[in-house]
């Protein structure tokens, strides 16, 4: 995905609040900051892709000041948050394939920008995507079974990616299920999983071997970089997997999130806050979900 002038404030925002987590001490907040903000200053340009950029920002901010999960405790509330909210919401979803889709998308309204109250707000509203290529993944998914990966994002979305990953694995999918390689952000690792306790029944689970906001395929484990060349289909949860992703043009990838920018809605094609689920590489449609 391009990086729009929008990002900037919102990479500064990012900034503000990871210093702020990280430590108390005035001092190493002052030297975080000012070493992050140069280095956004320095990155941030045409082709540059914002969830990159984010790595490295969070990076500096970890090694200057020694905390390396600055987010562990939002990301816990938003967990417990989710789950409430998880089971308030499986009822008036089916089993079926789409419900399940609509079901795993209602999680990634989840932000740690956003409070409950706006995140409450947009999960218990009807979930329409703009982008829908469910026809086209059932498609897929009726062919001679292999190897899905499926790309998690935020740690809260476990509880709304379980019934999707069962679904899929009930046609006969190896369903691998890939989590970060430790922490950043908000977004879920195999730490998360175990304390949940969802671990056991989202089995298998890969972890990428990296920290970092969505798939940067250079920085990951051999170990997942063999799984993710030998996957026949790839789900990829969230605004950060689009942005590290939607550049490759990979026609295993299906991107499943809410569009909660601006760029990312207008590097889609849909309405700010719209949920897609499209397969790459993206045609940008119009509200009828024609192309445009």
């Amino acid at each position: 995905m391009a990086i729009y002038p929008e990002c900037h404030p919102c990479l500064e925002r990012l900034v503000g609040l990871a210093v702020e987590l990280a430590t108390p001490d005035p001092e190493v907040r002052r030297r975080a900051s000012k070493s992050a903000r140069r280095c956004l200053d320095q990155e941030f340009g045409p082709g540059a892709i914002p969830a990159v950029i984010a790595n490295r920002l969070l990076g500096i901010i970890h090694h200057l000041s020694g905390n390396h999960d600055p987010f562990a405790a939002r990301k816990a509330a938003a967990t417990a948050f989710a789950a409430r909210m998880h089971r308030r919401l499986v009822p008036a979803y089916g089993d079926d394939l789409e419900s399940l889709l609509h079901l795993a998308a209602v999680g990634n309204a989840l932000d740690f920008f956003r409070g409950e109250a706006e995140a409450a707000q947009e999960m218990l509203a009807r979930v329409e995507f703009e982008i829908a290529a469910v026809s086209d993944f059932r498609q897929q998914l009726d062919g001679p079974p292999g190897l899905l990966l499926y790309l998690a994002d935020n740690a809260g979305e476990q509880f709304f990616d379980r019934p999707l990953v069962s679904g899929l694995r009930r046609r006969g999918w190896r369903v691998v299920y890939a989590v970060k390689g430790g922490p950043i952000q908000n977004d879920l690792t195999l730490a998360d999983l175990s304390a949940s306790g969802l671990r056991e029944t989202l089995e298998p689970v890969a972890d990428t071997g990296a920290r970092t906001v969505g798939l940067e395929l250079d920085r990951v484990s051999p170990g997942f970089r063999e799984l993710y060349a030998a996957a026949r289909i790839i789900v990829a949860k969230g605004m950060g997997h689009f942005e590290t992703m939607s550049h490759l043009s990979d026609p295993r990838v299906w991107f499943l999130l809410q569009a909660k920018c601006p760029p990312v809605a207008q590097a889609l094609g849909v309405d700010l806050n719209a949920f897609v689920f499209a397969r790459a590489p993206v045609i940008p449609l119009d509200t009828r979900g024609q192309e445009a």
